[in-house]
């Protein structure tokens, strides 16, 4: 029944269509008491006046067809039957407000110069009472059309007022979030700048002031100064590689390039990392060439950024699971572990600038900002990026997910 009930009209219309059809049944019970020659012809005007009305809602672009031919059948019924019957003129109403407006001026145009010809002839006949009768069709065909478009246009334009403002609170929203982040990031780099910069200036000045005069002391404060220079650098270049990747003009040079080939070497340049760690690497990669096009330079710092960080915050012996998996619509490179795992609170915002796995890593030399980096190169090569902190193996999976062209 449902079904059928969709066949009539379409579905999005809902019930509308049905309730100005109902208003059919009147004109249907004073037809029945015309003579059987009227009832015969009148009733092959009420079958096409309903397919009319039914197409004019299945057909958008032959809508002002079909609101014609119920027009025009209409004020046939008005001027042969019964001036009354332009009370039909409610049924096809709502088709009429759709019409553009210089349409719908023309539609109304005409049914109320006609109607005021009805009304002329009943005049004629000094049917006084029918005249007053008229008087609501009149109105629901020349005047009720303009009101509902204007309802119609006003309620569309409050929701689009709506959906502005919504749409400019959102853009406000977004647009403090990122000042807050963008004091944050400045916050975190000063404090990460100043940390080793003034363990420099404090052991620089020790020894240039002669104070420390073991040379064995003297070796360890320069360790101390070279140590923490390297540190500085490395962070200046991670804050360098994070500003050039935020810039919408970054360039990337993608090669064709087997994709198995390129993730074997990464994994490879890292091998002595993970074999002083004792931890054991279960790899998955395909045999078969797999070519794809990426940019090589960005794509192993991304990956190496992944496989630095499983190796420095996990434990010896830790289980490494690094995966290549073709789909039919993306490639998938994972890199999991069964380590100490990542709580799901800071997994949200991990690939945030100067967020790291947790508060004891603050100190660990890290910047914060490789994870962030990794995703701006996964998203210029239109993929994404996430982690999986409850996976079916391990205890984290970061997974990597690039789009494979479709030919």
């Amino acid at each position: 029944m449902k079904k059928l009930h969709f066949r009539i009209f379409p579905e999005k219309e809902g019930i509308i269509p049905y309730l100005y059809i109902a208003n059919l049944l009147f004109p249907l019970f004073f037809l029945f008491q015309e003579t059987q020659g009227k009832l015969l012809i009148g009733l092959l005007f009420i079958a096409v006046f309903v397919v009319a009305y039914r197409q004019a809602y299945w057909s958008p672009r032959h809508t002002l067809a079909f609101v014609f031919v119920q027009l025009s059948i209409i004020l046939v019924f008005g001027f042969l039957y019964d001036p009354l019957y332009i009370y039909m003129i409610f049924i096809p109403v709502y088709q009429v407000v759709r019409l553009p407006m210089q349409w719908m001026y023309v539609v109304c145009g005409l049914f109320t110069f006609f109607g005021l010809i009805l009304i002329y002839q009943v005049v004629l006949s000094g049917n006084y009472y029918t005249i007053l009768n008229l008087g609501p069709p009149l109105f629901g065909g020349s005047i009720l059309p303009f009101i509902i478009k204007g309802s119609i246009n006003y309620k569309e334009m409050s929701e689009n007022l709506r959906r502005t403002a919504e749409e400019l609170e959102r853009k406000n929203r977004e647009k403090t979030r990122l000042e807050e982040s963008k004091k944050q990031m400045l916050a975190d780099i000063s404090h990460d700048l100043k940390t080793p910069i003034t363990t420099i200036q404090g052991y620089s000045k020790a020894l240039y002031e002669g104070l420390v005069t073991d040379e064995e002391q003297t070796k360890k404060y320069l360790r101390y100064i070279y140590d923490k220079s390297i540190r500085v650098t490395s962070l200046i270049d991670e804050l360098f590689m994070f500003s050039k990747l935020d810039s919408p003009d970054v360039p990337i040079q993608k090669e064709m390039k087997d994709i198995c080939e390129f993730y074997r070497g990464v994994i490879a340049e890292h091998f002595d990392l993970f074999e002083e760690k004792n931890m054991e690497l279960d790899i998955n990669i395909p045999n078969t060439r797999l070519m794809y096009p990426f940019d090589q330079k960005l794509l192993n710092r991304a990956i190496s950024n992944l496989l630095q960080n499983t190796n420095k915050y996990n434990p010896d012996g830790t289980e490494i699971y690094l995966r290549l998996i073709k789909l039919e619509d993306k490639l998938i490179i994972e890199v999991g572990d069964n380590g100490v795992g990542i709580r799901e609170d800071i997994a949200r915002t991990l690939f945030d600038p100067f967020v790291r796995g947790d508060k004891s890593r603050m100190n660990d030399g890290g910047s914060g900002l490789g994870l962030a980096i990794t995703k701006k190169i996964v998203e210029l090569h239109n993929g994404t990026i996430s982690v999986d902190t409850a996976p079916t193996r391990g205890k984290t999976n970061f997974i990597i997910e690039l789009p494979l062209e479709k030919v």
